[in-house]
Formats: structure tokens, C-alpha cells, sequence
């Protein structure tokens, strides 16, 4: 069934307790007028990169825009998926994708932490994902490293009971995790800020200052900031940084459209891939998506939405009279190799970037948090991050 008066709210805000609203509309009165790190972006990458560097003693401002996890991040899947996505990104990617699945999992059982974590498992039925077979493409993945395994239609039948009859084989990801990025993004800001991290929200910046290679001050719509170092978490622009601003990177928006369902008993267990992604979150919601727009538009497409629904219905055929009463659309930053840019910036030297990841920003965030602050406060990273630098387009 298609509601026409889908609701345009992504699902995660409607899963949020009132201590939880209270958190995202928290904004900190007072900026930190000398902080050894601003921050400028408050989506997961910009809020885990805070939670990490105030783990090392760093004091830290984060100026956001909008509201917290309001871009990118508020508009994602959640998922946890570095097996089922890995193969194909370049070698970079691995160590990278295995360290995020591991911090987040170490996250989700210290306290102040509670984002709906759950290790669930990927199952994929796009037989277009592992051509020519499950079998060969689990013994190539395997001997990259990942966690996978190809199932025939038996097992298939017994990992997901109400997927439709047809599929002969598959692949299965046990290991794969999923999260709520909503309720992640504030554990991130609510245990940063008990560490002495500021957070502003609605907060714009106006002007950044130069001199001698580096970033002097930063405006902002709440004041003048004087930074010792500065890191960009905000996706595909740059160009708050004006002259500070490196030069072009290839960092492009890409659209992407997701629906939901209200709440449902339990139906399914695993995260499933088919013509569509289609998951139950843990508070019961079924959520399908997403497409793919070469393009920054926040604007729904019904067609999309048809789409969406009738191949939902073809890979889980309970889901035939359940009506789907949310749309949303996010745009991913992406560059061209599908990974993020990690690196200290050559026209300043304290301006660090932490931008691009595309559809792995939620994975990658603790990633890419945690190896920024160290390589801020200690001068390296605990992992080499060379293959995540900016300079690899310019070739």
C-alpha cells in the first residue's frame, strides 16, 4: 500500500525518548574562544573525531550549522557492513572498514553509550552483487580477508523465513552489525561534552583568517574562535574555508531516498540485500532504500518510492498490505575512489580533513575519529592512513 501523504522525517527522530529530543536540541551558550580543536560539522564523522580527541585530552569546539546528525548522517541506513561492502573498494578500505566495526562495538558497551547496537548479519540475494556465482565470489572475498559465506536456497529459507521462494543462492555476512546513527551521534556529543567538549549548534562560519600557512581564526555566527588546530567533517563542501581551502578535491554530492514503515512485530532477522536494502530496526520499523542521484536534492520521488515498494514486496511477501508512511533523502559526500579523505591539509598546516565517505560514513566514523585525534595530539596515527590521503587525485 503507498500512503500519498508520506511523511518527509527520517525514521530515526520518530524512535528518539524525550531525554533524547532534549540532548538534540542542547546547544552549549559559551564557544571555547582558544580550543586546541575546532571542529566544523556535527554529523557523526565531525562528533566522533570530538568524542576521540577529548578521550586524549584535547579541548574541543564543534560548530554545526543545523542540529546535530541533521545531514548525512540523520539520513542514513545504519548499517555496519564492511564485509558485505568491501570487496569492492580499493585496499585502503579494509583495515579501515574492520577498525570502525570494532570501535563501534567496543563503544556500545561503555557507559554513556546507547545506539540500539545489535550484531544481526547481511544477507545478499542481488545475484548482479556476486556474479558469476556465490561461490566464486566468497573464495576471491575470502582471500582478501572478509567474513562471508554462500548459501543455497535451503539456508536461505533458514536465515530469513519470510523471504520469497526463487532465490537460489546467496551470500550471508554474519558478522555484519547495525546501529540507530541518531542515537549514536548523541552518545558521541553526550560523553565528548562530559569530557569538557563544547558543541554549538546553528552556528554557521562567516570568515576564516590565514597567515604564514596557517588558519589564525575562525567567525562564526556566535564569535571568533582562535584555534590551534582545525578539522573539516563537513561532507562534500568546502567552501566555508574561502581562501584556506585546499585545492579542488574531487568531492561530489550524491542523493539518496529512503522509506519506512510505523512499527511492526518482529519479522526479520538479518539486514537484506536484494533490487533494495530492507531492514527491521529494533524498535520495529521496516526501512527500505536507498537509490543513488548524481545530485544535492532533498526532494522525494514518488517513482522512486513505487519502486521501492513493489520490490520490497517481491523480496518479502508478508510485507504486502503494510503501508509505508515515511520518505527522506540525504546526500552522501563521495569522491571518486568511494573513500573517505583522511589527511592534514597542504595549504594550511593545522587545517586537518575528515570528509567524503560517502555511504560508509556511519562504519568509518570511530575509523576515522579515532586515527585523526591520535595523529592531532600524538603526530601519527596508530594505523597507516597514507591511502585515505587527498593527494591521490591529483595523479
Amino acid at each position: 500500500m503507498l500512503n500519498s501523504q508520506l511523511v518527509n522525517e527520517p525514521v530515526w527522530l520518530t524512535t528518539l525518548s524525550a531525554a533524547e529530543w532534549a540532548e538534540l536540541a542542547t546547544s552549549d551558550a559559551d564557544l571555547l574562544a582558544n580550543p586546541d580543536v575546532l571542529i566544523v560539522g556535527g554529523g557523526i564523522v565531525g562528533l566522533a573525531t570530538a568524542y576521540y580527541l577529548t578521550d586524549l585530552g584535547a579541548t574541543v569546539q564543534v560548530v554545526e550549522a543545523r542540529s546535530l546528525a541533521s545531514g548525512a548522517t540523520g539520513a542514513s541506513a545504519g548499517g555496519i557492513w564492511p564485509n558485505e561492502e568491501g570487496p569492492s573498494h580499493p585496499a585502503a578500505y579494509q583495515p579501515i572498514g574492520f577498525l570502525g566495526r570494532d570501535q563501534w562495538g567496543r563503544l556500545a558497551v561503555r557507559p554513556g553509550f546507547d545506539f540500539d547496537w545489535r550484531v544481526n548479519g547481511f544477507l545478499n540475494l542481488n545475484a548482479e552483487r556476486f556474479a558469476p556465482s556465490a561461490e566464486a565470489y566468497s573464495a576471491q572475498a575470502h582471500e582478501l580477508g572478509f567474513s562471508l559465506k554462500p548459501v543455497d536456497a535451503d539456508q536461505i529459507s533458514r536465515l530469513e523465513p519470510q523471504v520469497a521462494n526463487g532465490f537460489r543462492e546467496g551470500l550471508h555476512f554474519p558478522s555484519e552489525a547495525h546501529l540507530n546513527p541518531v542515537k549514536a551521534s548523541l552518545s558521541l556529543a553526550r560523553v565528548a561534552r562530559r569530557g569538557g567538549c563544547r558543541i554549538r549548534t546553528d552556528t554557521r562560519v562567516v570568515g576564516v583568517e590565514s597567515s604564514a600557512n596557517r588558519i589564525v581564526a575562525v567567525t562564526t555566527t556566535a564569535g571568533r574562535i582562535e584555534p590551534r588546530h582545525v578539522v573539516a567533517t563537513t561532507g562534500w563542501t568546502l567552501d566555508w574555508l574561502g581562501s584556506a581551502a585546499p585545492p579542488k578535491l574531487p568531492l561530489r554530492p550524491v542523493s539518496g531516498q529512503m522509506i519506512a514503515t510505523e512499527p511492526q512485530s518482529p519479522l526479520l532477522k538479518c539486514s537484506i540485500g536484494g533490487r533494495v536494502l530492507v531492514l527491521q530496526l529494533k524498535t520495529g520499523q521496516i526501512v527500505v532504500g536507498a537509490s543513488q542521484r548524481e545530485n544535492s536534492s532533498l526532494e522525494s520521488d514518488s517513482a522512486v518510492t513505487a519502486e521501492f515498494i513493489a520490490a520490497t514486496r517481491e523480496i518479502v511477501p508478508a510485507l504486502r498490505d503494510i503501508p509505508f508512511r515515511r520518505v527522506w533523502c540525504g546526500v552522501r559526500p563521495a569522491t571518486p575512489d568511494g573513500l573517505p579523505i583522511l589527511d592534514r591539509c597542504e595549504t594550511a598546516e593545522n587545517l586537518w580533513l575528515n570528509c567524503g565517505h560517502f555511504r560508509n560514513g556511519i562504519l568509518l566514523a570511530p575509523a576515522c575519529g579515532k586515527l585523526l585525534a591520535e595523529w592531532i595530539v600524538k603526530g601519527e596515527p596508530s594505523q597507516d592512513v597514507s591511502g585515505l590521503n587527498g593527494m591521490r587525485f591529483q595523479n
